[in-house]
């Protein structure tokens, strides 16, 4: 099978170069991978498709603001046999990457390729002990901020690829232009929790990781899914909302958003759930407190130095002690500071679900001891 495959793609090659007008990329590339031995599609995640050629592979990834756009594809070359122009080719084994992001660091780590990480952005926000040591013995290269990178140390640390988090203003074009290999990891943008998870096999990819990729997805879709079994048999539904203000603005999830649906799922009743949209909704102070005041709990993440208290949470706006969940003692909140929240609870979400769930249904998750979210003293 793979014999006769090599052969069509040498005659597909063969075709290209010598007949007639060249075909564009975009051509060839759609004929090479309408002849995938196999695709993997996701299951929650809407941003990526792996398709296999034998033992290669294209990564698909797609624009993760206009589904229009052209998607970027990155071949991983395990056997040397093929040769695409005009697509990112990424040589099997992966022995030198860089991380612009803590979260990539994470999936190394759960994936045991972690050794091969030779640079990384923003090491403040990397938790991972490894990775600091190896900043400290500089065995790992730290090229400063992910939106305005050392270009010199970056391309003296030579990457095979770097993964970054895109974003909408786009800051790599540099990296591109240098003659990098950048691979945009939207992982973050997921609206499903469980979608977050899974791009984990997307990272898998590119170091031959699927496998254990799929074992550790397959592990928390079924601790995530045990755990909303218990929590949508309650027969009160707690109400919550999030968020504060942010120079004037509350922003809070919409309804389609990934904390709307771990409120949900954590069998809370959220007031702007019905609100469509996978991104934030942006409010004055005024319509939150007339439409949350009442709400039974107040779910927050926060960044502060040291212990944060009731106090400390009036103080940032008088008008937050006239919410219910203020006066009642109920706000449950993150100190992403210390939590690592933003950088290790996106591949846990069945241990969020837990967390907030521990709290606003007391006896229901006796066993459990929350790790990210706790009750504010």
């Amino acid at each position: 099978m793979a014999k006769i495959l090599c052969l069509s793609i040498l005659s597909l090659f063969l075709f290209w170069s010598c007949s007639g007008p060249a075909r564009s990329v975009n051509t060839s590339l759609t004929e090479l991978i309408s002849k995938s031995d196999s695709i993997y599609y996701p299951k929650y995640a809407r941003g990526f498709v792996i398709h296999y050629l034998g033992d290669d592979k294209i990564v698909e990834v797609a624009n993760p603001w206009d589904s229009t756009q052209t998607p970027d594809y990155f071949f991983v070359d395990n056997s040397g046999k093929l040769r695409l122009d005009g697509i990112s080719t990424i040589k099997a084994p992966v022995l030198n990457w860089s991380a612009f992001s803590s979260t990539q660091v994470i999936m190394a780590d759960v994936l045991n390729v972690i050794e091969t990480l030779k640079s990384v952005a923003e090491p403040e926000y990397i938790s991972n002990e490894f990775v600091k040591h190896a900043i400290s013995e500089r065995l790992i290269r730290n090229v400063g901020m992910a939106s305005s990178p050392d270009m010199e140390v970056l391309l003296l640390s030579n990457p095979q690829f770097v993964f970054v988090s895109p974003f909408k203003d786009n800051h790599y074009e540099q990296l591109k232009e240098a003659g990098l290999v950048v691979v945009p990891d939207a992982g973050y943008l997921e609206s499903a929790p469980l979608g977050r998870v899974e791009w984990l096999v997307f990272f898998g990819a590119f170091f031959n990781r699927e496998d254990e990729s799929l074992r550790y997805f397959q592990s928390v879709e079924k601790q995530y899914f045990d755990a909303v079994n218990v929590t949508s048999a309650v027969s009160v539904r707690p109400t919550v909302t999030t968020g504060y203000l942010f120079q004037d603005v509350w922003f809070l999830p919409a309804g389609e958003s990934f904390l709307a649906q771990l409120f949900r799922d954590a069998g809370a009743a959220y007031p702007y759930a019905n609100v469509p949209g996978r991104g934030s909704l942006a409010y004055d102070f005024e319509k939150v407190f007339f439409d949350c005041h009442e709400c039974d709990y107040w779910i927050m993440t926060i960044n502060h130095p040291d212990a944060f208290t009731y106090e400390q949470l009036r103080r940032m706006d008088e008008r937050y002690a006239g919410f219910s969940a203020f006066k009642n003692r109920k706000v449950i909140y993150s100190n992403t500071a210390y939590s690592m929240f933003f950088e290790k609870a996106w591949i846990e979400p069945h241990i969020i679900l837990k967390d907030i769930s521990t709290y606003l249904h007391p006896g229901l998750f006796d066993n459990h001891q929350p790790v990210y979210f706790n009750l504010l003293k």
